[in-house]
């Protein structure tokens, strides 16, 4: 049997993963039609001259977050689950939080709009919403702010059972 009829069409499938990947990419850090911001993994990739200028020119500082992850545990469909995850500006520059996006719409952050001095904490609130869910599921919230590198991403986890 001759394998290399096979190769093609391997190379072919790759090759357009690629070019989707990449197109992907570019789309979420210029905000072009068809992005979402969580439809590529946050990954720490040096940005380009796209990205750079898609992202406002703030002074560079440090976030720490103690706790990157929740877990609710047992919890009911029929009711809404509330965490927070502080942070502390750890750079010498003011800590602007940019934005922060849940994975799902179930899943919606409120962060501090104001700047975080050097030295100084701050909360990300995050409100769960288990509505039309059952069993385990894991979500993520995706923090933008003018660190390095620019996303940090916190996890929250819930079995979720069927209220009676």
């Amino acid at each position: 049997m001759n394998t290399n009829k096979f190769l093609i069409p391997v190379w072919i499938i790759a090759l357009s993963l690629a070019v989707l990947t990449i197109v992907a990419i570019v789309q979420t850090a210029t905000g072009l039609p068809g992005a979402r911001a969580n439809s590529v993994p946050a990954i720490d990739i040096p940005l380009g001259k796209i990205a750079k200028n898609s992202l406002p020119n703030l002074p560079l500082t440090g976030i720490n977050f103690p706790e990157q992850f929740h877990d609710f545990g047992i919890i009911q469909d029929n009711k809404k689950s509330y965490t927070g995850f502080t942070f502390t500006n750890t750079g010498n520059e003011p800590l602007l939080i940019l934005g922060a996006e849940g994975s799902c719409g179930c899943t919606v952050p409120t962060w501090p709009k104001e700047p975080i001095a050097p030295g100084k904490s701050g909360k990300i609130e995050i409100a769960f919403d288990p509505a039309g869910k059952i069993g385990e599921h894991s979500k993520i919230v995706t923090i933008t702010s003018n660190t390095q590198p620019t996303t940090t991403i916190l996890t929250i986890k819930a079995t979720i059972i069927k209220s009676e």
